[in-house]
C-alpha cells in the first residue's frame, strides 16, 4: 500500500493530530492546541498507529513527513 494511500485513510482529526504529533507537540500541547480532551489524543494517535503500521511517534513522525513530501512533489 503506497503512503498516499495510509493518508487518505486518516480521519480530518487523525491529520491534524498526526500533523503535531510530527512537530514534536505533546498529547497534553495537541490536546490543548484542538480543543479535545488527553485521552481523545491517545485514541487519534493509537487509531494513526494502526492505519500507518507503525509502532511509536517516531516512525509515526517519520511517516508524516514522507506524506507532506509526496503531497508537495505532486504539485510541483
Amino acid at each position: 500500500m503506497k503512503m498516499n494511500s495510509y493518508h487518505e485513510s486518516l480521519t480530518e482529526r487523525e491529520s491534524e493530530v498526526l500533523q503535531r504529533l510530527a512537530s514534536g507537540a505533546s498529547n497534553r500541547e495537541i490536546s490543548q492546541s484542538l480543543f479535545i480532551t488527553e485521552s481523545t489524543v491517545k485514541r487519534h494517535v493509537y487509531n494513526i498507529f494502526a492505519k500507518l503500521n507503525v509502532r511509536n511517534r517516531t516512525e509515526a513522525a517519520l511517516q508524516a513527513h514522507h506524506l507532506i513530501f509526496d503531497q508537495e512533489s505532486i504539485h510541483v
